[in-house]
């Protein structure tokens, strides 16, 4: 699969996204990403299977529970639930889907051909405007030609 920045600059074209991995401990990912996404003015929708609020935004249960304004979601799960939650995404009709680099496996790109999916990349290395140790990761990337063109 060749993820073009094509691809990416689609998945942030739309301001309502889902994260699923959303964390209510400040130091994981899943927190981490939630609040850069706020900060960079996206309208952000946590998916965490027990938490009501987190960073002070309503959380949903499931993918289903998500309002149908909703158009991306970035899963940044164990990869053996990945599939599934992809698959759940389509269901909604959820069509832009980022699988955050180490979240994907052998068969997600199967469950995701009619999709615009981005995987094997660092949501945080594209996200404009770059900051922190992603910007340098990222001029790494594209100091080797591994960016997305």
């Amino acid at each position: 699969m060749n993820i073009t920045k094509q691809n990416i600059d689609a998945f942030y074209g739309s301001k309502n996204i889902a994260v699923v991995g959303a964390s209510t401990k400040t130091r994981k990912f899943g927190n981490d990403i939630i609040k850069e996404f706020v900060n960079k003015n996206f309208v952000v929708y946590p998916v965490h299977t027990s938490a009501d609020i987190i960073e002070n935004l309503k959380s949903f249960k499931t993918i289903a529970e998500l309002p149908s304004e909703v158009d991306s979601i970035l899963i940044s799960v164990n990869k053996n639930k990945t599939n599934e939650i992809i698959a759940e995404a389509k269901q909604k009709g959820i069509k832009n889907i980022w699988v955050q680099q180490m979240s994907d496996n052998a068969e997600t790109s199967n469950y995701a051909a009619d999709c615009n999916l981005i995987t094997r990349q660092c949501v945080l290395m594209h996200m404009e405007p770059v900051s922190g140790m992603h910007k340098f990761h990222r001029s790494i990337k594209k100091f080797f030609g591994k960016l997305p063109k």
